[in-house]
């Protein structure tokens, strides 16, 4: 006699939100950090020239940063992700105290070799976004450009830069806003004649956002309020393609 196999209700095959977490921690996070491994060099190239090489140039002027006095680099700054290095290496050449951490060993060979190329001082450290290596307000400034939107735990990163810079020093971010995609960026590709390279740059950072995190205004301002900063400022760029935003670590209760 056959027996007729049961159907499970189609509940029993969904994930409690614990259970997709474990998944993203298993399996989206390592693919992500795969693919900057293999990619390094070409990320490198891409970031280095271009529309979001001008934008980063941007964000570094709406950081506002206190002036370097005297040739004493008096502000730390810490670079979050910070990839190939390119902001970091522009933040030193302003006479910061500059680090960056990444946790991919490709990109963090080409940001060294870059900086000994500069004759910089800026230091490299690899580490993931949620445990940075430093005690509690070692710096007086932390950044992540382009990485909030990537990370599988956009919070918990932001927390670990708040736990590591001083009370009252800037915390600061670039990301997509929720209007970027591929549309929208063929045609800010057409009206502002951008060529073929910078056109497949930008094209491929809106498939990046697509695939990952955009940000209404209202949800980055829960996100970074929820990570512990206050004074937020958010201003969008690139034809309200993508945030600027800031915010200050309160003192500590």
């Amino acid at each position: 006699m056959l027996l007729r196999a049961q159907r499970l209700p189609r509940s029993a095959w969904l994930l409690t939100p614990a259970a997709n977490m474990a998944l993203a921690k298993y399996f989206r996070d390592p693919f992500k950090w795969f693919l900057f491994e293999i990619g390094a060099g070409y990320y490198a190239r891409k970031l280095a020239t271009g529309p979001e090489a001008d934008i980063r140039r941007d964000f570094v002027e709406f950081l506002n940063l206190a002036p370097v006095q005297n040739g004493n680099p008096q502000v730390r700054l810490l670079d979050v992700g910070c990839g190939p290095g390119h902001v970091t290496r522009a933040l030193a050449r302003r006479g910061y105290d500059a680090t960056g951490v990444d946790r991919s060993v490709r990109l963090l060979q080409i940001a060294r070799r870059n900086a000994r190329r500069e004759g910089l001082q800026t230091k490299f450290e690899r580490s993931s976004s949620d445990q940075l290596p430093f005690a509690d307000a070692s710096f007086d400034c932390a950044i992540a450009t382009g990485v909030i939107y990537w990370v599988e735990y956009p919070l918990t990163t932001l927390r670990e830069m708040v736990r590591v810079v001083k009370p009252g020093g800037v915390i600061g971010a670039l990301d997509p806003h929720a209007s970027m995609s591929i549309a929208r960026v063929r045609t800010y590709n057409s009206e502002h004649h951008l060529n073929r390279r910078d056109a497949r740059k930008m094209t491929a950072w809106a498939t990046s956002a697509e695939f990952n995190r955009r940000f209404e205004e209202v949800d980055l301002r829960k996100l970074l309020i929820d990570a512990g900063l206050a004074s937020l400022t958010l201003e969008p760029q690139m034809d309200g393609m993508v945030w600027f935003s800031k915010g200050i670590v309160p003192p500590r209760a």
